[in-house]
């Protein structure tokens, strides 16, 4: 009897010390980090969504089959955040624009609407990885499937910005742009005065400006799937001294063009009844 009651205490023992080593770990893998959360996605290029012709003009859209081809294949994000990771632009990378000596590269995600209502889109924690150009942003919405005639394309949706937060730049923009310049003015020390001249401007701007999130709120509809396009405009790098647009004696270094490296930046979809 005294040895079945001891064998019975022993896997009463064992039994609980087994589930104390399952529990524990389950329970401190419940407890997850906000970064830890964050879902990751690569944006994808791709050529038939939109476009335009040799003279600029959007074109008026593409066949059923290739439009919800590269539509179907595009990588999702959902609420809440999600770091989007865009990769460089190589030579085996195509322009969306046909236009001479006006290249355009866009990639892509979607998002499928969970509920109909408003949306709150917030961008921010943008890293560029180019040593000689800074990634700037500018997004204003969604863009939906749209048919015309026999074609198909992506029409933006009419978004609403949140305060003024409609212009993004990248993480760290002064102290990296006081590097790439003080490179550029060892290199051309005959254009010192515009480089610091350049730099003020750039200074006033961001201290005058919110460029640290993009943030925009749009009404979307249950089971329906948007576009997010990332646009490789708005890089900046440096160049020759020329006469800027703020003022007739006003001269930069500094002008906007593609950005081609890799980079990333956050994004977080809300849900607004």
């Amino acid at each position: 009897m005294k040895k079945n009651v001891l064998k019975k205490l022993m896997f009463v023992v064992l039994a609980a010390a087994c589930v104390a080593t399952a529990v524990v770990p389950a329970m401190a893998d419940d407890v997850v980090t906000a970064e830890a959360a964050t879902k990751k996605v690569t944006s994808a290029y791709r050529y038939h969504l939109e476009g335009s012709d040799k003279n600029g003009y959007p074109v008026n859209g593409f066949s059923k089959a290739a439009f919800y081809k590269d539509l179907n294949s595009l990588p999702s994000v959902k609420t809440g955040k999600t770091t989007v990771n865009v990769p460089a632009v190589t030579s085996s990378i195509k322009s969306v624009s046909k236009e001479k000596d006006n290249p355009c590269y866009e990639s892509f995600v979607k998002f499928k609407a969970p509920k109909t209502g408003k949306y709150v889109v917030t961008i921010n924690n943008l890293q560029g990885t180019d040593d000689k150009s800074l990634r700037c942003m500018m997004y204003y919405g969604f863009y939906q499937a749209t048919k015309m005639g026999k074609k198909y394309r992506i029409d933006i949706i009419g978004p609403d910005t949140v305060g003024k937060y409609d212009t993004l730049y990248e993480n760290n923009y002064l102290a990296r742009l006081r590097t790439i310049l003080d490179n550029y003015k060892a290199e051309h020390p005959e254009y010192a005065d515009v480089i610091e001249e350049t730099y003020e401007y750039q200074k006033d701007f961001v201290n005058k400006y919110p460029v640290a999130k993009d943030k925009f709120t749009t009404k979307l509809k249950k089971g329906h799937t948007y576009v997010f396009i990332i646009d490789n405009k708005l890089g900046k790098t440096t160049c020759k001294p020329y006469f800027t647009t703020h003022g007739s004696d006003e001269q930069s270094c500094l002008y906007n063009t593609n950005y081609l490296a890799a980079y990333s930046f956050d994004m977080n979809i809300e849900y607004r009844k």
